[in-house]
Parts: C-alpha cells; sequence; structure tokens
C-alpha cells in the first residue's frame, strides 16, 4: 500500500491515531524505536512463546499466544487485502474456511504496548481484528501500520499535513 495513493479521511483518521499512539509512548521517536526494534528481530514477536516482547523502550504483550501457521495466513490475507477489497468473495471454501477461523482465533487477541518509564506516558492498546463494523470484519489498520508496513510509511503517516 502507498501512502500517497489513500483517500484523505485515510489519510487524516491514520495521522490523528498514529500520532496519538506515539504521544502515548513518549513521543515519535519512541514509536519508530518500537517499530525498528520489532522489523529487526530475526523471528516475528508475535511468535514469542511468552506473548511478551520486550524493545529498547518498552515492552509488547498480549494476552494469546499466536502461532506460526495463524501469523502466516495472516499476512497472506493482509496482502490480499491490499490487492483487492473484496477478496474474500473470490477465495475457495477451503482458504475462506481457513481464513474465517484465522480471523476468529485472533478477534479476542489484545495487544499492549507500554513504555518502560511512565513518565513517558502510558503506552497503547490495540486489537489484530476490527470488529467495529460487524458486516465487514477486517484486519485493524493500526495493526497493519505498527506490525506490517514498512518505517518509511509510517514515516509518511507522521509528516502528513492536510491539504486545504
Amino acid at each position: 500500500m502507498r501512502f500517497k495513493d489513500l483517500e484523505e479521511e485515510t489519510k487524516e483518521y491514520l495521522n490523528k491515531e498514529v500520532t496519538t499512539l506515539s504521544n502515548s509512548l513518549g513521543g515519535v521517536n519512541f514509536f519508530l524505536q518500537l517499530i525498528e526494534d520489532m522489523k529487526n528481530e530475526k523471528i516475528n514477536p508475535l511468535l514469542n512463546k511468552s506473548s511478551t516482547f520486550h524493545y529498547s523502550k518498552g515492552k509488547v504483550s498480549w494476552n494469546k499466544t499466536i502461532y506460526k501457521d495463524t501469523l502466516v495466513l495472516l499476512y497472506e490475507t493482509m496482502k490480499l487485502e491490499e490487492k483487492d477489497k473484496d477478496f474474500f468473495e473470490n477465495l475457495k471454501p477451503k482458504a475462506k474456511k481457513n481464513t474465517i477461523n484465522m480471523m476468529k482465533a485472533l478477534k479476542p487477541i489484545n495487544i499492549e504496548v507500554r513504555p518502560k518509564n511512565q513518565a513517558d506516558g502510558e503506552g497503547f492498546e490495540l486489537t489484530i481484528i476490527d470488529a467495529t463494523n460487524s458486516d465487514a470484519i477486517k484486519i485493524s489498520l493500526l495493526f497493519k501500520v505498527v506490525f506490517f508496513y514498512n518505517i518509511s510509511f509510517v514515516k509518511e503517516i507522521l509528516n502528513y499535513k492536510k491539504s486545504l
């Protein structure tokens, strides 16, 4: 996904939300440090058996173990979703069933990000699956920003200024 191809309201939403998330960790640099530390890990931090990942400025924890096959399917689904918003309708029955089961398994997971120093901020929480609209359950955009998209995309979000 390219930031410049997004709709204005999506850009505004992302800028507002990501700015809020970064401020809750102590600022933009602390937020970018979190993303860089996760990208530098050989194995995806979400696969840690302890459901915890310590980065240089704090800690990320979640309430349920995530298995490799589930995470691989999640990333494949994200890629399909980026290419085609209606990808779900085009899936074969077995792939559709696997995707639904993956979504059900990940829906209750709540990810908490907390800074080491309480003075930096309270941190934030996010979910993997966005179920705010019960008709269209999809992967959370904020989850994608923090765990999936590259650092330059996040910098574009943070540097976005609404055009008049």
